[in-house]
């Protein structure tokens, strides 16, 4: 015998979260687009050496500023990719990766056994 669910009535605040997060994810997807396109043209610019790296850093940092003012991104990780970039751009277009993390080996040394004393 097959058991059927009675279909639930959805309320009208989940049906108006839908619509947002629909709007919201839409405009989130240009918004980010634009900022993986700014990126790509600056990145290409500063490996080959092109002498437009500033303007093409101004408009990144435009599209970065304009991310997080809408929420796309957090306003943190646009700083951080400003910060990253312009020290690039002012270190003459080197290649900076991050610093590797050292992992500290415990040295286990042996403690000495206490010795107890018998129970008089």
């Amino acid at each position: 015998m097959a058991t059927s669910k009675a279909a639930v009535k959805k309320s009208s605040s989940e049906l108006k979260r839908k619509r947002q997060s629909i709007k919201r994810e839409s405009r989130n997807t240009s918004v980010l687009s634009r900022l993986k396109t700014e990126e790509k043209k600056l990145r290409a610019a500063l490996n080959s050496g092109v002498e437009e790296v500033t303007a093409l850093y101004k408009s990144f940092t435009s599209a970065l500023d304009k991310a997080a003012k809408k929420g796309a991104i957090h306003k943190n990780v646009a700083s951080r990719k400003k910060s990253r970039l312009n020290t690039r751009i002012a270190g003459g277009a080197k290649q900076v990766e991050a610093p590797k993390k050292k992992t500290a080996v415990k040295k286990v040394v042996a403690k000495p056994k206490a010795k107890l004393k018998p129970k008089k």
